[in-house]
């Protein structure tokens, strides 16, 4: 009994994640049984064998490609402006009184009203997702990262001050370590609302990629290919959220992201 203590101890992460996917494997099967119907739903076995056939096939690769083009230009250029900007907005108070309205108005506007906009104006091809994407993303990161800015203690600002510290060293050493957790946060909301992003681009003229498949697998009822493009697009956001509190640590191993996590 003791080792098997141990043992839950040093792998406790590990063993919590397996048992938890295990519980929704297992209500997702039971799940399927009472359904019945391919048309209306899928088990995970069904998925996981449709998902192999895609990749076997060839026939889900272009799409992942322009899916992934459309996130990773999206949601990088989203993570360079939120951080920037929202540092701006912690740093300058008449920035942040002038510019915070405009910015609650974007946050409060879903960017499914916003893409047919961003579609009329770039076109259909790749700008317009990445514009989509973008919008969607860089909003939660800006909000995060200057209330983190504004989270850090006055007295460590008075006391950079004081030894007449310089600005720069200021925000390198003081302001953005003080608010790494923050910016950490609206990444990983940016992720999110990016791979929403992406598939509400996709939805208004696309013709490739992981959305345009989900809603033509919408259209031609084949619910193995909807679920099949829904859990890529679940696991591309685990997948990223893991590699950013990966950087955290090694950016700021003072800190414990346990509770992040």
């Amino acid at each position: 009994m003791d080792a098997l203590r141990n043992i839950y101890k040093t792998q406790r992460k590990l063993l919590n994640a397996v048992f938890g996917f295990a519980v929704v494997f297992i209500v997702w099967g039971f799940a399927d049984q009472q359904v019945g119907s391919e048309l209306f739903f899928v088990g995970p076995w069904r998925v996981a064998t449709y998902t192999y056939e895609l990749f076997a096939s060839g026939a889900i690769l272009d799409d992942l490609q322009i899916s992934g083009i459309e996130f990773f230009w999206g949601y990088g250029t989203a993570a360079v402006v939120g951080v920037s900007l929202g540092m701006i907005f912690g740093i300058s108070r008449a920035f942040r009184e002038f510019f915070d309205p405009w910015l609650s108005a974007l946050y409060a506007t879903p960017s499914v009203a916003l893409a047919p906009l961003i579609i009329v104006w770039f076109g259909t091809d790749l700008t317009a997702k990445i514009v989509v994407v973008l919008i969607s993303a860089v909003v939660p990161i800006i909000l995060n990262t200057y209330t983190g800015v504004l989270s850090v203690g006055k007295e460590f600002q008075m006391l950079a001050a004081s030894f007449c510290t310089p600005k720069n060293q200021v925000l390198y050493k003081i302001l953005i370590p003080g608010s790494l957790p923050y910016i950490v946060t609206g990444l990983r909301l940016g992720i999110s609302r990016g791979i929403v992003g992406v598939v509400v681009g996709e939805y208004f003229g696309a013709y490739a990629g992981l959305g345009y498949q989900l809603f033509y697998g919408l259209d031609t009822y084949n619910m193995p290919l909807m679920m099949s493009c829904a859990a890529m697009l679940a696991g591309t956001g685990v997948a990223f959220n893991h590699v950013i509190l990966v950087i955290e640590r090694r950016m700021a191993p003072w800190r414990d992201s346990t509770l992040q996590e």
